[in-house]
């Protein structure tokens, strides 16, 4: 009887087969419709998005104690006059203290009204106009807007706003 050593034809068939049925699972668990790509294409997104939505509260939350601190000091003191906002758009600036961020203010007439804003734009690549689940995020892909609307003695917050909308870059 012969002593025969290695691999049979049908063998190596059977090896590669196997390994080509592995190498398809791991493609489409990495590029599928749940796959780990999309997952970390969508969290970097989230992340982004809902980071700049916080950093902007962290800076309207300043300009809220700014304006407290400034009333306690003054009760007449308005927040639309007189230099104020320019003044509070420093505290943005100081709290939004990044390159990828553009502040500025801006003030609309709307008939015998005059609204001051603050209006802020994070300027990001990782945020995309919507998630791959089609959930919409940003109005346009690749930065987001927030506005501080000042009053005379208070302030209110608006995340991702259209008319926040600016072409301006820091």
């Amino acid at each position: 009887m012969k002593n025969n050593k290695g691999i049979t034809l049908i063998a190596l068939v059977v090896t590669i087969i196997v390994l080509l049925i592995l190498a398809g699972i791991s493609i489409a668990m990495l590029t599928g419709e749940n796959g780990i790509l999309k997952n970390a294409n969508d969290a970097k997104t989230q992340n982004a998005y809902y980071g700049a939505d916080e950093q902007m509260k962290l800076a309207y939350m300043a300009v809220r104690t700014e304006i407290a601190a400034k009333t306690v000091a003054n009760s007449s003191y308005d927040a639309t006059a007189n230099g104020n906002p320019a003044a509070l758009l420093e505290v943005v600036k100081k709290d939004l203290n990044d390159d990828n961020w553009y502040a500025e203010v801006k003030t609309v007439t709307s008939g015998e009204d005059t609204i001051t804003k603050i209006i802020m734009t994070y300027k990001d690549s990782a945020i995309n106009t919507a998630l791959s689940d089609g959930t919409a995020l940003s109005l346009q892909k690749g930065s987001v807007n927030g506005e501080i609307t000042l009053t005379k003695q208070s302030a209110s917050y608006k995340f991702n706003t259209a008319t926040a909308s600016t072409t301006a870059t820091n």
